[in-house]
């Protein structure tokens, strides 16, 4: 799925291994599949790349983090949880019926993303949402939008990378299940690029605003 998208490792690999491995093994485990997979569409991407477009979500990103630390201590993370599902649903609906932009959006909405984005990686753990939507309003091609997801979540996990690292978060266990699932973790990420590279444009967006709606929903039950 994020090899024809862009993203969507935490919301496909995640509940299903959650329910055979337990949600604190799952969690590092997909952190490393995460740089697999990016590493691999960064290459696939090398020419689409460029900072003036997710360069400013990642550094609106950084202050939204301690902030999303502070709401993790004061909040019960399931208002938050429906919050986001509530708004991705919206979101997901509207451009779908509604709102095409013509025009790309501004710097102004690029710091809203990041800023929100961050927030929710330090609340809840899980930075991506509001990125997506910001890039799948945006009127770029199917290329300029998955590198600038594959960017934004290249940087983001090299982030958490480092934090798990110094935690102790990568066990024997998690390193050798990593080696189990390397190679068919590599043959599809190659599937979802070979069908990524036989899909328009608008194709393209149609399956990012399925999978939006499916975060949504995922995300509204999960509250």
């Amino acid at each position: 799925m994020q090899g024809l998208t862009g993203f969507g490792v935490m919301l496909v690999a995640l509940p299903l291994m959650a329910m055979f491995i337990g949600i604190k093994t799952a969690v590092p485990l997909i952190v490393l599949f995460g740089m697999v997979i990016n590493l691999i569409l960064i290459f696939q991407l090398s020419g689409h790349f460029s900072p003036r477009k997710w360069l400013p979500i990642v550094i609106a990103s950084l202050p939204g983090i301690p902030v999303g630390v502070y709401i993790h201590k004061s909040v019960s993370p399931r208002p938050l949880e429906i919050l986001v599902g509530i708004v991705l649903i919206v979101t997901t609906a509207n451009t779908w019926f509604r709102f095409r932009p013509k025009q790309a959006l501004g710097r102004f909405w690029a710091s809203v993303a990041g800023f929100a984005a961050g927030c929710l990686a330090g609340s809840i753990g899980t930075s991506g949402p509001p990125v997506v939507i910001y890039t799948s309003l945006q009127p770029w091609t199917k290329s300029e939008i998955k590198a600038t997801l594959v960017a934004f979540f290249m940087l983001n996990g090299l982030g958490v990378l480092g934090f798990f690292l110094l935690n102790g978060f990568f066990t024997i266990r998690t390193l050798q299940l990593f080696g189990w699932c390397a190679a068919p973790l590599v043959l599809g990420v190659l599937a979802g690029s070979f069908f990524y590279g036989r899909i328009n444009d608008e194709h393209y967006r149609n399956v990012v605003l399925w999978l939006l709606g499916v975060l949504g929903l995922l995300m509204l039950f999960k509250g």
